[in-house]
């Protein structure tokens, strides 16, 4: 177990810290006003109460009221140019972005560039040369940008007996209502959403900085634990044998793995 451990550990790091032990970087930085994405998107707190009258008026609820309205998570775009692969998170309320460079995935061929034109309301072209706009004036060269993630409108919709949570695509239009008085914990999705939780956020201190950071002192725990164990083992010397034979054993399956599955690291 003490390579799977030290690998699982180590992993954990890189989890939350994509920059270690590889040629990237991160750079942090706070957008003008007049840079600011917010005007590409629509007023949020207009476009809440807008969703809360045609659900009125569908019958669904009645005499609303309006809560909680922010974004479910940060804008994420791409630009990929002739020396480094741009990955760019922005925070649409703070303005905040983190501009990560992934210098390693620049040589991969471009099969073919192209727009499909989908019909959304959201322009994602506008999108795109925004980041292309704020890419220049840091001094990077631009080249073909996408839009990787929009973020969508979440807001909480509560009357006296029912407590509802609005989730609505920006970029379509579609929506889904959740009844929060008959949502269900449910473990399986609740081990499975904490694990997706990684990297600090950019926005500031919030309970997913807490989360990572202990997933940051339990890896470091873990390649701890791992190399006292192996320490521990060998100064067993009637254990020195079997010791090596296993550990040379699993190595070799480690690397097994990693050629049998070589292509996840592109």
């Amino acid at each position: 177990m003490v390579p799977y451990i030290f690998i699982f550990g180590l992993s954990g790091l890189l989890f939350n810290h994509p920059t270690l032990m590889i040629d990237r970087s991160v750079e942090s930085f706070k957008l003008s006003d007049e840079d600011s994405f917010n005007k590409l998107f629509p007023d949020l707190e207009q476009l809440a109460t807008s969703i809360a009258d045609s659900i009125v008026n569908d019958g669904l609820i009645s005499q609303p009221t309006i809560g909680a309205v922010n974004y479910s998570n940060t804008l994420i775009l791409r630009n990929l140019n002739k020396d480094a692969d741009y990955r760019v998170q922005i925070d649409l309320p703070t303005s905040n972005v983190q501009l990560m460079t992934l210098p390693d995935f620049a040589d991969n061929p471009e099969i073919a560039s192209g727009n499909y034109n989908l019909g959304v309301s959201l322009n994602s072209d506008k999108l795109a040369k925004k980041l292309e706009q704020i890419l220049t004036k840091q001094g990077i060269d631009p080249g073909n940008s996408r839009v990787q993630r929009v973020p969508d409108l979440i807001f909480d919709l509560n009357s006296k007996d029912t407590n509802y949570q609005v989730i609505y695509n920006l970029s379509n239009g579609n929506y889904r209502i959740v009844d929060l008085n008959k949502r269900k914990f449910k473990i399986n999705y609740f081990l499975t959403n904490i694990h997706q939780e990684h990297g600090y956020p950019i926005s500031g201190f919030s309970i997913k900085w807490l989360w990572v950071f202990f997933a940051d002192s339990l890896s470091i725990l873990m390649i701890v634990w791992a190399l006292s164990g192996i320490i521990m083992w060998f100064n067993m010397k009637k254990l020195l044998t079997i010791g090596t034979v296993l550990l040379a054993f699993s190595i070799l399956v480690s690397i097994i793995i990693l050629i049998n599955y070589y292509e996840l690291g592109f």
